[in-house]
């Protein structure tokens, strides 16, 4: 008899023989200009009642060297207009809290609720560094709150080119984007003419899917108070299916990391390459 957990096995194998993305392996490199302004890995699990309950102090005293500063947010599960009128009388309100770990200078942070923990840094420089660490904090989070399984696993890179910050303001975009992301930046009669845009595409991957944003947007360069067209780049890859603690996770991490890669190198041209000065691992 073929059970119906075999059957899902077998869904699963045939869409993503059929359908997922079949990019080019790329050499892995790191950039001497960097683009990457955030990186962020989650993990969703079951709803855990004691977290929003009890002040997180155990796992502060295993974290709170590297994360000393501590903060927390309160979020109400309820439309504003009904929690001002229980304001009025004092009623108790429900929220769900989020605590927040941050290092002292501020460019790592880990966070976690009732159902996620989440890691992000805007320093990032290689993956074997940034999960590591992610790695130690979730072993501290798994002994002391011991979540059943994880829901979804997830890993974002949000890169966003600056043509001044890589000495290349005299390229236009379609020098440095191809074709086959952004046509309209080859579009003779609008290329010089577009703004701002955003795409979103949803794709499949060999393990769950990617929500793939990009386009042009408008950044502040604070120090000269003057305002420049950007790229982003932002790809959220994830999976949904139920996924137990221990190897698995890290191998759907360590997957969707390859994945981006070659999805980052195929989304820009061989001279933007260049310009961000690639140096071989």
């Amino acid at each position: 008899m073929i059970t119906s957990e075999a059957v899902t096995q077998l869904t699963h194998l045939i869409a993503e023989k059929n359908f997922s993305m079949k990019l080019p392996e790329c050499e892995r490199v790191i950039y001497e200009y960097n683009p990457l302004i955030e990186v962020i890995a989650q993990l969703k699990f079951p709803t855990i009642l004691r977290i929003p309950n009890q002040e997180p102090v155990d796992f502060q005293d295993n974290v709170r060297f590297e994360y000393p500063i501590f903060e927390t947010s309160r979020n109400l599960q309820i439309p504003a207009e009904i929690s001002n009128l229980l304001t009025q009388f004092n009623s108790n309100l429900p929220s769900d809290v989020t605590y927040y770990f941050k290092s002292d200078d501020l460019k790592w942070q880990l966070s976690f609720n009732k159902d996620s923990i989440t890691f992000a840094t805007t320093q990032y420089e290689r993956y074997e560094n940034f999960i590591e660490r992610f790695k130690s904090v979730v072993e501290v989070f798994e002994s002391i709150y011991n979540p059943s399984f994880y829901s979804r696993v997830g890993l974002r890179y949000r890169d966003l080119i600056i043509r001044s910050k890589l000495n290349i303001t005299d390229k236009k975009w379609q020098e440095l984007i191809p074709e086959h992301i952004a046509s309209e930046l080859h579009t003779f009669e609008i290329a010089d003419s577009i703004q701002n845009f955003i795409k979103n595409l949803q794709i499949k991957t060999e393990l769950g899917q990617v929500n793939f944003n990009h386009g042009l947007v408008t950044v502040r360069d604070t120090e000269q108070s003057i305002d420049e067209t950007a790229y982003l780049l932002d790809s959220d890859f994830f999976t949904e299916d139920k996924i137990q603690r221990g190897d698995d996770v890290w191998k759907i991490l360590n997957k969707s990391n390859r994945t981006a890669r070659n999805l980052f190198r195929w989304s820009i041209t061989e001279e933007l390459h260049r310009a961000m000065q690639p140096k071989s691992i």
